[in-house]
């Protein structure tokens, strides 16, 4: 029976999906040498390695609710496939860093409120990670779940979802917008001022050069250090699960340095 691999990169998670479809689309012909069919995006059922950051949610899902419905959008992902799914390989970013880059790439796309008024919202909130692997267990019903912790890099990404394949890693993606570039187009966005392509990013550079002051979006240390202590024991709680491993194979993660 097919085998479908999927890797699922949590939106605004730093570049790693763009940095992962460009190493796989480069990558096809060792794919193929490497045993494994071709690689798409999405659900395709003629593809066998797939990549997806909305399979869980899309930013706004990962904001408000912790991508609440990943096991409704899991269970339609795997109808879409033709066989069985092998390994599932979710980059999971730690709380403290995640949510403040989840509020940033919305930022950068709508009006919202500042990040000090969901502070406590989101140091409130239940559901967490393992919830998460949880329901993509439920829904895709794989053979196994690889999650890459946060900091988790291109190669230890390939070794958890192609292990024996050779290929060259994507250049990483560009940087992310400057805080002084996230604040310029909130004051757009909340005061309804449309502006063109070209403005916008000649905007953008302007004061993507300015000093940069207080962060825009982050925690106070209290809340960073129980953020941080939640994540690790999310770790410890999803390495528990049959069928779960944290991080790839250590072999294969030094194969593939």
């Amino acid at each position: 029976m097919n085998q479908h691999h999927i890797f699922i990169a949590a939106p605004a998670s730093g570049g790693m999906s763009g940095q992962m479809a460009r190493t796989l689309g480069c990558g096809q012909d060792a794919l193929a040498r490497a045993g494994y069919g071709p690689a798409v995006i999405g659900a395709a059922a003629g593809g066998r390695v797939h990549l997806d950051s909305q399979l869980i949610g899309d930013a706004a899902a990962g904001l408000y609710h912790l991508f609440a419905r990943a096991q409704e959008r899991a269970e339609r992902f795997r109808e879409a496939l033709s066989g069985s799914v092998g390994r599932v390989v979710l980059y999971a970013p730690s709380y403290e860093e995640y949510y403040p880059a989840l509020w940033r790439d919305l930022a950068a796309r709508r009006p919202l409120k500042p990040f000090a008024e969901l502070t406590p919202r989101l140091m409130a909130r239940p559901r967490r990670w393992v919830n998460v692997v949880r329901d993509l267990k439920a829904g895709l019903n794989p053979r196994e779940i690889i999650v890459l912790p946060h900091g988790s890099k291109i190669g230890e990404a390939m070794a958890a979802l192609v292990p024996g394949a050779s290929l060259d890693p994507a250049p990483d993606a560009e940087a992310a917008h400057a805080d002084t570039v996230i604040a310029m187009m909130q004051r757009l966005h909340h005061s309804g001022v449309v502006i063109g392509p070209k403005q916008k990013r000649r905007l953008a550079r302007f004061h993507h050069q300015q000093p940069q002051g207080t962060p825009i979006a982050e925690f106070d240390p209290l809340d960073r250090a129980s953020l941080q202590r939640r994540y690790e024991q999310d770790l410890e709680q999803m390495a528990a699960i049959d069928g779960v491993r944290i991080g790839p194979d250590e072999a294969l993660q030094i194969a593939a340095q």
